[in-house]
């Protein structure tokens, strides 16, 4: 697995679509849900998964089995017989948010990004367009 990770509108996307030019995309973005990528599991391209803190803010209530039950989703994705690539939005950061919603989302988002660095084979950071591979 790969994770890719950078604040808003750093370049993320064109760097996957650079080195994984004929992947399969799971987007939040596009309005797909965490777990589409298990109904068509057949193919052998690259998946590549994007919109983690969009998926989590839509369930945050409950913290510790949202990150529980992404723990598992992480390690089901590791045993794919694919390459896998996450997107991971950086929200560290930046400012502390008022609401605890939000603070909890962040809060969230750096957890799993932490789970999801430690089972990944390469993590980059993209500033401004660049990658620098950090594992």
């Amino acid at each position: 697995m790969h994770l890719i990770i950078g604040g808003a509108f750093s370049g993320k996307r064109a760097f996957v679509k650079r080195k994984w030019h004929n992947a399969t995309w799971v987007s939040a973005y596009e309005g797909h849900k965490m777990l589409q990528w298990k109904e068509n599991n057949s193919s052998k391209a690259p998946l590549v998964l994007e919109g983690f803190e969009q998926w989590i803010m839509e369930d945050n209530n409950d913290a510790s089995n949202l990150r529980e039950n992404c723990r598992i989703y992480l390690n089901e994705l590791a045993e794919l017989e694919r390459e896998v690539i996450m997107i991971m939005l950086e929200t560290g950061k930046g400012i502390v948010p008022i609401s605890e919603k939000e603070r909890t989302t962040r809060d969230l988002l750096g957890w799993i990004q932490q789970d999801a660095a430690a089972l990944c084979k390469d993590v980059y950071y993209i500033w401004h367009g660049l990658a620098k591979k950090m594992k």
